[in-house]
């Protein structure tokens, strides 16, 4: 099983409780999950759009196109993955195609649940969008990467990253 988008997770949960005989629990995992995700996505739907740049891993620099799930999660929040084009599900990429594609958020998962001392690297590029506004995020792998129900917790997090990312743009103008 490799879902690609939330609704994949959903059945998949169905899938598994009916292969295991508890068809039944399955749904309601399954029932409960689409629930969740149906209100994250109320929540931010109408949001003004966030560019981002999530970035998996620095050496090489790796990232997710549009048809990989974190860019499922990208678009729950209000998001627009910035490589959602590119060919590859999870393509390479280099420091100067980030800086073309001027990100408004960095959002970044290492190895583990600590920040990956890797994102802070971004600081020297103080043009970018996103570092100029400080809007360099992190998100336990555990929590984007792995497809499991617990993946409504990284994309909680994702959510409330682009929501501060909202509130850092400058004022209009009068």
């Amino acid at each position: 099983s490799e879902p690609r988008s939330l609704k994949d997770i959903a059945v998949t949960l169905r899938r598994l409780g009916v292969l295991v005989g508890a068809g039944e629990a399955g749904e309601a995992l399954a029932a409960s999950f689409e629930d969740a995700v149906r209100a994250l996505g109320e929540r931010y739907r109408g949001r003004p759009s966030v560019r981002v740049f999530y970035q998996v891993w620095d050496r090489p620099m790796v990232t997710v196109n549009g048809k990989h799930l974190i860019s499922d999660i990208i678009e729950l929040c209000g998001g627009r993955n910035v490589f959602a084009a590119l060919p590859a599900l999870a393509p390479a990429v280099e420091i100067e195609a980030v800086l073309r594609a001027d990100p408004e958020a960095i959002v970044a998962s290492g190895a583990d649940a600590a920040r990956p001392p890797w994102l802070d690297d971004w600081k020297r590029w103080g043009t970018l969008t996103a570092v100029a506004r400080g809007n360099l995020f992190d998100v336990p792998p555990e929590l984007v990467q792995r497809q499991t129900p617990r993946i409504l917790e990284g994309a909680a997090r994702v959510c409330e990253a682009l929501e501060t990312a909202r509130r850092l743009r400058p004022a209009p103008p009068r």
